[in-house]
């Protein structure tokens, strides 16, 4: 058995078609489909059902696929290791981003890495933060950029960015002259926020934070996606919030960001990955935590 025929089966199991795997893999069908039964053959075991609309994986193929992608992760990490030691750091370098605002914040680390290691090619994917831990224990992806609720079993993550909750409201409004606010500032406001559903741990931690502060905040407007989509209400007068300030939002006119003093609250951005790394993956966190120190204020909290 050879890597090429683990390869061609995890092409062919991630596929389950044929004319599409061979296409991928640039190799002609009739020779794709020989390795494969070549393997079977081997194994002494179908590894796919053959069919009019393509191909199925068998009992045995599932569990022959998990035990292949494992045998070329490590194939993989062993080239890389290898030219590592010999200070080449080749393969290709997989992130995922929840925002442009998020990889741009990136940048100087990427510009850096692409000036060190010219022959490691860099692939970015944009993955909502959600989908983001599963894509990296998948495989799909080396690195993941993104907000953590809680810590992730079985994965290495560190903060690298702190972003801080401020209150924002219009510039017109009577509290806009305040230097800076206690939660309990804004007892009988109204309020924009995100819907739960959009962002269930910052909806709840919000409500939380403000049952703490004696009171139950009034939500007169509910808006999904992006806190962005938020700023538009407030800038028009709907209410007001607690969000994240990202220093790129100043760009919305009427709004005013105010500092939160009591209880201070940050969202912390935070790059994941698998304890298993390549050399170009181990590279790069390793430039990043130079250039974006860890977290250490622990009299704040974040949610």
């Amino acid at each position: 058995m050879e890597l090429r025929h683990l390869r061609y089966f995890v092409v062919v199991a991630e596929e389950l078609n044929l004319t599409h795997a061979s296409a991928r893999l640039r190799v002609a069908q009739p020779a794709l489909s020989r390795q494969i039964k070549d393997l079977e053959e081997e194994l002494q075991t179908r590894l796919f059902d053959r069919r009019r609309t393509g191909v199925q994986l068998t009992p045995a193929g599932g569990a022959f696929l998990r035990r292949a992608r494992v045998v070329l992760e490590q194939a993989a990490l062993a080239a890389q290791e290898a030219r590592a030691a010999a200070g080449l750091v080749t393969g290709t370098l997989s992130i995922g981003y929840p925002s442009g605002l998020h990889l741009n914040y990136l940048e100087p680390v990427l510009r850096q890495f692409r000036g060190e290691h010219p022959r490691v090619e860099l692939d970015y994917l944009h993955i909502r933060p959600g989908e983001q831990l599963k894509a990296l224990r998948d495989g799909q992806i080396d690195i993941a950029f993104l907000n953590l609720p809680e810590r992730p079993e079985g994965l290495e993550h560190a903060v690298v960015w702190r972003v801080p909750y401020e209150v924002v409201m219009p510039a017109h409004h009577p509290l806009a002259r305040r230097a800076s606010f206690k939660l309990s500032d804004l007892r009988g406001e109204d309020f924009v926020f995100s819907t739960r559903d959009a962002r269930p741990e910052f909806y709840d931690g919000f409500f939380h934070q403000c049952a703490n502060a004696g009171f139950h905040p009034r939500i007169v407007k509910e808006v999904g996606g992006y806190p962005t989509n938020i700023l538009g209400l407030i800038s028009v007068g709907v209410g007001v919030s607690v969000l994240p300030h990202f220093k790129e939002t100043e760009r919305f006119a009427s709004l005013v960001w105010r500092p939160l003093n009591e209880p201070r609250l940050f969202m912390d951005w935070s790059l994941v990955s698998r304890r298993e790394k390549t050399a170009a993956t181990a590279r790069f966190l390793g430039m990043a935590l130079k250039k974006y120190p860890v977290a250490q204020d622990m009299e704040a909290t974040g949610f």
